[in-house]
């Protein structure tokens, strides 16, 4: 294995074309029949809101930078002098309007005190640059992140065998104990899967958020886009975005991780018994914005790819920040604002995510990512024609 380098999975053609039959298969069952149920994501359905920020861009000292990296990680002064941090979106410091959803994981709308994945994906407004193909919008760059910094699926076979389970229990209650037996016999991805959902954050906008998967960070000059999935790929650098809470004042120190406390979540079960559902995290955003002082502030990082073990195609491997500290490239800021309004809620559920909208520059690469390049306009598509939605690139309000 090489440094800044995806290689194509065993049999990966195969494995991504049954995957997309069974993402066909789950969102026809599922949000087939519009007059039952409105159309939405196949995963990470349940949506908490979606506010408005802004992603100031630093106009930081790569120099410093590399001279750092050079004293805490295994590159060499030639690896450090070849790699070019500032591009595409890193290139100028600058303020960029941003649209944020916020999320749970799953597949179906559940009580927040649930066991989950929670989600934070940023949509940046205004980057100007060669696109990648497969963008469905113009001037966007979306990054998206979660509360975790692996994800529980290790390859595309591993999805297929995965989700064929899935999409299983949802035809017939016969079927219902698939994915549990699944993860049964695939005790890593099970032990990733308990690490990802594990946590109860106190609040969404206080929580870390990792992308897990990788990006690069420039292309090239030989760079041949129908490679990637056929051959190893290198690119001049590797890294993985991540979103750190601090408090909104100088120093900017980091936050505390807090999650909901028991007594909140028995009331909460107690209250779902009597059929009423638990919508924690969309009251607690409301609540929060709604502060005529409310702010609310993340660090925006970007982690380096430093070793091959640090793997880019299996993804339920973490990045350990001894090998690769964060480096803080950015700041997130969100502030008060009124978001409680039917209006919002359907432009956020009508809103389209992707990590492959954006810059070229910026390609997601590994195994998983190049599945996601499939599969993530077919449920788009899908969600938007059965919602009657004329989809249209975002602005600021």
């Amino acid at each position: 294995m090489n440094l800044f380098t995806e290689y194509p999975e065993a049999n990966e053609q195969k494995y991504c074309d049954r995957t997309v039959k069974l993402v066909q298969q789950q969102m026809e069952l599922l949000y087939g029949d519009a007059s039952k149920a409105p159309a939405k994501r196949d995963t990470h359905a349940k949506t908490h809101g979606c506010v408005q920020g802004i992603l100031e861009i630093f106009d930081f000292d790569q120099a410093a930078i590399k001279a750092e990296l050079a004293q805490k990680t295994v590159l060499t002064e030639a690896q450090l002098e070849a790699i070019s941090l500032k591009q595409g979106l890193l290139t100028q410091g600058k303020q960029y309007p941003v649209w944020i959803r916020f999320a749970n994981g799953s597949t179906q709308v559940k009580n927040d005190y649930e066991a989950d994945a929670r989600s934070m994906s940023v949509k940046v407004m205004g980057v100007e640059g060669i696109r990648l193909p497969e963008s469905h919008e113009t001037q966007t760059q979306d990054i998206i992140t979660q509360n975790a910094d692996i994800f529980f699926i290790k390859s595309i076979k591993d999805y297929y065998g995965f989700f064929a389970s899935v999409v299983k229990s949802s035809k017939s209650p016969l079927f219902k104990l698939l994915p549990l037996l699944w993860l049964l016999i695939h005790p890593k991805q099970r032990s990733a899967l308990k690490t990802v959902t594990s946590r109860v954050p106190k609040s969404l906008l206080t929580e870390h958020y990792w992308s897990g998967s990788a990006s690069a960070l420039g292309l090239n000059p030989d760079f041949a886009p129908d490679q990637p999935g056929l051959t190893p790929v290198s690119y001049p650098a590797v890294v993985k975005f991540g979103f750190a809470p601090v408090s909104s004042q100088k120093p900017y120190n980091k936050l505390p991780v807090e999650s909901r406390t028991e007594s909140n979540i028995t009331q909460a079960k107690t209250l779902a018994k009597e059929g009423k559902r638990d919508n924690y995290y969309r009251e607690q955003l409301i609540s929060a914005l709604a502060q005529p002082d409310a702010e609310y502030c993340w660090d925006f990082g970007i982690q380096l790819q430093t070793t091959p073990e640090m793997s880019i195609d299996d993804v339920t491997v973490p990045w350990l920040e001894t090998k690769s500290p964060f480096i803080t490239v950015g700041r997130l800021t969100v502030k008060h604002q009124k978001i409680n309004f039917e209006s919002q809620c359907d432009f956020c559920e009508n809103l389209r995510f992707a990590p492959w909208n954006g810059l070229a520059v910026h390609r997601p690469v590994g195994a998983l990512n190049r599945l996601r390049s499939i599969v993530y306009p077919i449920v788009g598509n899908f969600r938007h024609q059965k919602r009657g939605v004329n989809y249209q690139e975002p602005t600021v309000k």
